[in-house]
């Protein structure tokens, strides 16, 4: 009876850690696709190319510039937008809290800075991750040349964080694939703040997962294959690329119990076997 008890009150403790079923907090960043947004007089711009086609939502707090033929199925929020041609088909113009999505961006670079796993160094040429869970790893340099595939393989329970502190190029023909189920909103890319190194950039490479970062720019090449990319910066986002899609999986975001279900599950367990206990010292 004591080890039962023991038992139930283990599990009651960790009842926190259980009910956690994400892994980062993005708050209104997760309505878009693009978004760039800080409290910084410069930061916050967004340039979209004109062969672009944003199949979901768009956001920059100081300046979007969306070049001729651009197409945004969602909204355009923008502090200034200067549009030569492009269609929108949602809201367009200040449509969201910009305050809000700059702090928001902050706080998930912030939070997947706090997972540090394992230090990989240097990753170059070709590397596959495999799922167990959650898992978290530092890169110093990320650095991919045309023909290098970064693979994670993993289920729609797994989860991941990789923070590059170093550099972070991917050259045309490099690949960030993602392989077994595993979601792209659950394969995260932080880029944390260098003042050496203050952009990611990429060529025509096929890159799959969310990209964040409180600090650096992102600069995404012609002929970039983004079927399953989603990126969030406080600095600025150059977009010189064709269709973008950022399908959302089920399966990932099935609700896990709140605490409180937990709690009165262990509760009602602990209540049925103190009371065939006494039965049978009766």
């Amino acid at each position: 009876m004591k080890n039962f008890l023991a038992f139930v009150f283990l599990c009651t403790a960790n009842l926190p850690f259980l009910a956690t079923a994400g892994i980062i907090n993005f708050g209104d960043a997760d309505n878009y696709i693009f978004a760039t947004a800080s409290t910084e007089q410069w930061s916050g711009n967004l340039l979209l190319g004109s062969e672009a086609h944003i199949f979901g939502s768009v956001a920059a707090s100081k300046t979007l510039e969306l070049g001729a033929g651009v197409i945004v199925d969602g909204d355009a929020c923008a502090g200034i937008t200067n549009n030569w041609g492009a269609t929108v088909a949602g809201a367009a113009g200040a449509c969201t809290d910009f305050t809000q999505l700059a702090n928001d961006i902050s706080s998930a670079a912030a939070q997947a800075q706090t997972f540090i796993g394992a230090n990989l160094g240097n990753v170059s040429g070709n590397s596959q991750f495999i799922g167990n869970g959650f898992q978290s790893f530092v890169i110093n340099d990320l650095l991919l040349a045309g023909g290098d595939t970064l693979t994670v393989l993993g289920s729609v329970e797994d989860y991941f964080v990789f923070n590059i502190f170093g550099q972070a190029k991917l050259g045309s023909g490099a690949n960030i694939l993602l392989s077994g189920g595993v979601a792209a909103e659950n394969v995260i890319f932080n880029f944390v703040a260098n003042p050496v190194a203050q952009s990611f950039e990429l060529g025509g490479a096929n890159i799959s997962g969310t990209f964040l970062s409180s600090g650096r720019t992102f600069i995404i090449g012609d002929g970039a294959t983004l079927n399953n990319s989603r990126f969030y910066s406080t600095e600025s986002i150059v977009a010189n690329v064709q269709d973008v899609r950022f399908p959302i999986s089920a399966e990932a975001n099935v609700p896990v119990p709140a605490t409180s279900t937990f709690a009165l599950f262990a509760i009602g367990m602990m209540g049925l076997v103190i009371r065939r206990f006494n039965k049978i010292l009766s």
